[in-house]
């Protein structure tokens, strides 16, 4: 009787590597550890010789497979097939992430001790906008003005040369739209200082830095604050500042 084994995809890939993953391309590096393991599956097919002529694949192949996070997706399913297991790849992704990447819950608030921080090291007691306020009615963050979702910050000016902008923007896809308009204003002499996710792989963050943003890397993983005013779990991600000041 064929039995199933789930592959889970690790949370946090660059999005190319999460599809090929998905599709059974790639490392097996993007998964989270199998049950049952490579070792495993090698000693109910009776070692790795047997496991080879099983399976049809080769001696140094089965090896890597062996080592921890070492081999392809596509050599594992060869593996596992030869000791009738049937192998499907799903999205490995924790409810906390679920929860910080979900479409309907972009826009979780900045920890307090953040945004605290950077307004003691500017020597202010106020930003001049955030641009991205919840739209909850919460004011945790001091400012002269703020933008809420349905005022769209990314089609208004943020200020004249000079203004001190906060921006803790909507982490999903309209990320890289925020980048470009934090760029466009830094341009015009406003001073923006981000909060983003420290995704250094990504083209928004190459942009951000191509566009004279200064990154500073946050220790730890910060706790978000949900809409309940409390801390959450720690965020699935690490965390940093870009300043264009």
């Amino acid at each position: 009787m064929t039995r199933t084994i789930t592959l889970k995809i690790r949370p946090n890939l660059a999005a190319h590597t999460r599809r090929r993953a998905l599709s059974g391309i790639g490392s097996m590096v993007a998964v989270h550890a199998p049950n049952p393991s490579p070792a495993q599956i090698v000693d109910a097919l009776g070692g790795i010789r047997a496991a080879c002529r099983a399976s049809g694949i080769g001696f140094d192949t089965v090896y890597r497979l062996l080592q921890y996070g070492g081999g392809t997706i596509a050599s594992y399913k060869k593996l596992a097939e030869a000791a009738d297991f049937r192998v499907v790849l799903t999205e490995g992704k924790s409810a906390r992430w679920k929860t910080l990447h979900a479409s309907k819950d972009m826009t979780w608030q900045t920890p307090p001790e953040v945004w605290q921080n950077v307004l003691s090291r500017l020597g202010i007691q106020q930003f001049d906008l955030d641009p991205c306020s919840p739209d909850d009615g919460q004011r945790s963050i001091p400012c002269v003005n703020r933008y809420a979702l349905a005022d769209d910050g990314l089609s208004r000016s943020w200020g004249d040369s000079g203004s001190v902008v906060w921006v803790n923007p909507p982490y999903g896809k309209a990320l890289s739209l925020w980048i470009d308009k934090m760029v466009a204003e830094a341009i015009l002499g406003v001073k923006v200082i981000a909060l983003v996710p420290a995704r250094t792989g990504t083209n928004w963050w190459h942009k951000a830095l191509e566009g004279g943003g200064k990154p500073e890397f946050l220790r730890g993983r910060l706790r978000f604050v949900g809409q309940d005013g409390k801390a959450g779990n720690a965020a699935p991600f690490d965390s940093a500042l870009i300043w264009w000041v």
